[in-house]
This record gives structure tokens, C-alpha cells and sequence, in this order.
């Protein structure tokens, strides 16, 4: 990592100052919310306040490069120089930070992705998968478009794919931001919520809940917990529209889509999926009734008894429906025989 004496500080333009000013005031608030040290910043600092604090990717790397700055001018090392941090903004990441096999784009894809918030999470889980399966254990386009839950399973830290076409396995690595059976674990834990609580109010409060992936984070993969017998049977790469929502039943996405979809995630293009809020609130009580007011026109026995006799004129002008519906049927009936006839004779002609 490099440092300020490596590479001292540039000098800025009034614009770019007046930026990082703005920048650096809101992390510093953000710090003093949250209770974690500004200056200097450990990585994971900064990840979590670009979490928390939401904004368009230009605006995400400018507020980094202020904190890069300030940290820069005191002497200490740069945290969005870290591959947690670069990884978070779509930047390129050393091939060192890749787990073994594991090629520099899926390595910054994995870094960058988000497994938590409402609905980046659902984008982000499932993405990490797709990089996985096709990257990691190989599973060809047409194949992935078929894959079930149940042909997935996820044993003392290995995921194995199999089912009558092939067999594909990925191993654990130390680092469970880029451990591939923990991204699969990750995204098949959501799919099975979808299956067995189909309710954006149920799902979106996990996600949002739902801490950033680390190097301290478990290692999901090593759990025990099994998936609903009705998820098994549900494809594990379906789509997701731009509220969070997975088409019912669940669909699959087609050979192409997934094509279409890593080829983004390998060029850097993770998506500007947002972290939307979650309405938890309890239902509210419903609202008192209104005082009953001493001169109010209240239901009398009069007006129960008019209304019981339109009630019987009303029974007296429907009796005889059914019998007229009874002729309309009969007289239905009719006709498609002589239609019949007709067309038979003309038939034989």
C-alpha cells in the first residue's frame, strides 16, 4: 500500500478543493455518527460509510479520493488503495488479491458486489453465484439456464454441482469475500426466503440487515442449515426486476441473459442497483371511532321493517327469473340443432 511519503500529495484545483472539502466534512460526520476513527481510516471504515451513504459511482470514487487526500497530507496510508475499497468501486484489483484460480476480474467483480442492502443485495448475491458457476466451477451457459437449487449442495465447505449432464465442484477459500461456496450459500439462502416467504416486507428486512462481507465475515459455507423441499425445485439464476422482485413461479434466464450479464460483471459493469428503505413499521392501530353525538339519526324499528318489505318486493320481481333463464337455455338449444341440420345438409351436398 502506498503511502504519502511514496506519493506526495498533487496540488488541486479550487473546484476539486471545494469538493473534497464537502467530501471530507461528510465522512468526518458520518465517522463522528457512527463512532469510527476519521483519521486514519481502516478500510473496512470506508467501505461501510460508502455503504451507508449511498451515491452515484463518479461521486463514490470522488469522496474516496478526498479521503485519500486528507489521509495523504497527514502521512498515513491511503485506505481507498486497499482491494477491499477498490474492489467496492469497480476498480481493477492485483492479481495477489484473487483467490488461486481465481482470474482478477472475477476477483474485483466478487470485491465489488454487495451481498447486503434492499434490493442491491438480491442483484449483488445472485451475481456473485453467477460469477462462481461459471467462472469458478466451469458450468457452460446452457447448463446454468437449467440448474435447480437441488442440484446444488454445499457440504463441509465444498459446493458440488451435479445433475444428468455433468458434475462441477468449487473449493473454500481463507477469505470468505471471495470463497465460492459462501457466495453460492449466500444466494441460495434468499432464493429459499423467495419460495417460502414470497413477501418483499419478509425478504427485504434480511437484506437490509445483513452485514458487509469482510475478511472477519463466517464462513457460511461450513453451516448445516438445509433448504425448503419446495426450493429444490426452483431455478437458481432467475431475473430480478428493479423493485426486488422475482417473477412467480420462479423463472430461469435464458443462456443468453447470462452471457449478456457476465460479460458486464468481467468489464467492471457491477450495475447502479440502489439501497432502497424498508418498511418495518407494525401495522397501526386503527383509528378510534368517532364520539357518538347525542342528537345523531340513529336506525329505528320503523326503518327496519321498510327495509325487510323492499326486500320481499325485490324477492317477488326476481321469482320468476329462473324460468325465463330456462327458456333462453332451451331456446339456445334449439337453434344449435337446426344449425346443425343445416350444415349437415349442406355438408352433403
Amino acid at each position: 500500500m502506498s503511502t504519502a511519503k511514496d506519493c506526495p500529495p498533487q496540488a488541486l484545483s479550487p473546484a476539486t478543493v471545494r469538493a473534497y472539502a464537502g467530501d471530507w466534512a461528510l465522512f468526518t460526520d458520518w465517522c463522528r455518527t457512527t463512532g469510527e476513527w476519521e483519521l486514519p481510516a481502516d478500510p473496512d471504515t470506508v467501505l461501510f460509510f460508502l455503504t451507508d451513504c449511498r451515491a452515484a459511482a463518479t461521486t463514490q470514487r470522488r469522496r474516496v479520493a478526498a479521503i485519500d487526500h486528507h489521509h495523504a497530507g497527514a502521512g498515513y496510508p491511503r485506505p481507498g488503495e486497499s482491494p477491499v475499497v477498490r474492489g467496492a468501486l469497480g476498480r481493477r484489483v492485483a492479481d495477489s488479491a484473487a483467490a488461486p484460480g481465481m482470474s482478477e476480474e472475477v476477483a474485483a467483480a466478487m470485491r465489488g458486489l454487495p451481498s447486503h442492502g434492499w434490493t442491491q443485495g438480491m442483484f449483488g448475491r445472485r451475481d456473485r453465484c453467477l460469477l462462481i458457476l461459471s467462472q469458478q466451477a466451469g458450468v457452460p451457459y446452457k447448463h446454468l439456464a437449467t440448474l435447480t437449487a437441488g442440484d446444488i449442495s454445499v457440504v463441509d465447505g465444498i459446493a458440488r454441482v451435479e445433475n444428468r449432464v455433468g458434475a462441477w465442484m468449487v473449493e473454500p477459500e481463507d477469505d470468505p469475500v471471495l470463497c465460492a461456496p459462501c457466495a453460492v450459500t449466500r444466494w441460495l439462502r434468499v432464493l429459499d426466503l423467495v419460495v417460502t416467504r414470497p413477501s418483499n416486507r419478509d425478504i427485504g428486512p434480511v437484506l437490509k440487515k445483513a452485514k458487509v462481507v469482510t475478511g472477519g465475515s463466517p464462513h457460511l459455507c461450513r453451516s448445516t442449515r438445509t433448504l425448503n423441499p419446495a426450493t429444490l425445485v426452483v431455478p437458481v439464476l432467475p431475473p430480478i426486476d428493479q423493485w426486488g422482485y422475482i417473477p412467480f413461479p420462479v423463472q430461469r434466464l435464458t443462456p443468453h441473459s447470462l452471457s449478456r450479464r457476465l460479460r458486464d460483471l468481467l468489464a467492471g459493469d457491477l450495475g447502479a442497483h440502489r439501497d432502497l428503505p424498508v418498511d418495518t413499521d407494525a401495522p397501526s392501530e386503527p383509528p378510534a371511532p368517532d364520539p357518538v353525538v347525542a342528537n345523531q339519526v340513529m336506525y329505528t324499528r320503523d326503518d327496519a321493517q321498510r327495509a325487510w318489505a323492499r326486500r320481499r318486493a325485490d324477492l317477488q320481481d326476481i321469482a320468476g327469473i329462473d324460468g325465463v333463464l330456462d327458456a333462453v337455455d332451451a331456446r339456445a338449444k334449439e337453434l344449435q340443432l337446426r344449425t346443425s341440420a343445416i350444415m349437415a345438409v349442406e355438408t352433403g351436398r
